[in-house]
């Protein structure tokens, strides 16, 4: 095994992080989300935990029934690309390019309806921490489809938050967004900013506001783990975000939590809970 792999084997299983995550929950989650009907599934990464192929392989076979009913738009997390190997190799690609995206410019984009989605990828095989780094064509390209003349809705979505849940940068060097301020000056210059950022990486979710040089805010929500174990003891349960994107520009947010059986609307509101 890559010494990464044995650094996560030791997590897992000696450290016991493997109880964090439920196959129930995540079962739960497909049915949830077939019984939701929505226009779009956008998954912000780490569909596996050490970008094995039997990990791929499962989640290609738990995903399969969404992916054949309803459009999805996805991003790899950075246990997606977790070695240098599965990194050269575009593990995640060679099982998932088609919900992805990508036409070559270095960004993932794709049209639904009204609404266009644009992808980044900011996940690299590290040693040992799990910081992420926008290539700069990546930015460049980023710039341009926002220079565009798009009419609808545009949805950002990358793993890594660009800001914490207290609105500060998100730029930790072992585990954030190393030039979360790079893109947020591309978001700055753009003459289409994202109605909505969407990220993952922080399994505890948060909603936060990102302010822009001129005043224009951006939700930048993470829904949390949405395969996270039922932990009622300590708080922690898995959770998903329903996103409601309306014609006069407002956004309706929802967020349903993992009860040990199925998901139900969160108590008090998107995020009230603090899980």
């Amino acid at each position: 095994m890559a010494f990464k792999r044995v650094l996560g084997t030791a997590n897992l299983y000696l450290r016991g992080r493997r109880h964090d995550f439920s196959r129930g929950a995540q079962q739960a989650l497909i049915a949830h989300v077939q019984a939701l009907e929505p226009d779009l599934l956008l998954i912000t990464g780490d569909l596996t935990a050490q970008a094995l192929t039997a990990e791929f392989q499962l989640a290609l076979q738990d995903l399969q029934p969404l992916l054949d009913a309803i459009p999805v738009f996805m991003v790899p997390g950075n246990h997606d690309v977790y070695t240098g190997s599965a990194a050269r190799r575009r593990t995640m690609e060679r099982w998932f390019a088609p919900y992805m995206g990508l036409d070559g410019s270095g960004i993932g984009r794709s049209t639904i309806g009204p609404l266009t989605v644009i992808g980044l990828d900011p996940n690299r095989a590290t040693w040992a921490t799990a910081s992420g780094l926008l290539p700069p064509a990546q930015l460049e390209a980023l710039a341009e489809a926002l220079a565009e003349p798009i009419e609808g809705p545009i949805v950002l979505a990358l793993h890594y938050p660009v800001i914490d849940r207290h609105g500060e940068l998100y730029d930790h060097p072992s585990h954030g967004l190393r030039n979360a301020q790079a893109l947020i000056e591309v978001l700055d210059a753009a003459p289409r900013r994202p109605t909505l950022i969407a990220c993952g990486h922080v399994h505890h979710g948060f909603l936060a506001q990102l302010e822009l040089s001129d005043g224009v805010r951006i939700p930048v929500c993470d829904c949390g783990s949405s395969g996270h174990a039922h932990q009622p003891k300590r708080g922690r349960a898995a959770a998903m975000g329903l996103y409601e994107l309306r014609d006069d520009g407002t956004m309706h947010l929802e967020r349903y939590l993992h009860d040990g059986q199925g998901f139900v609307p969160e108590a008090g509101g998107a995020w009230a809970s603090g899980r």
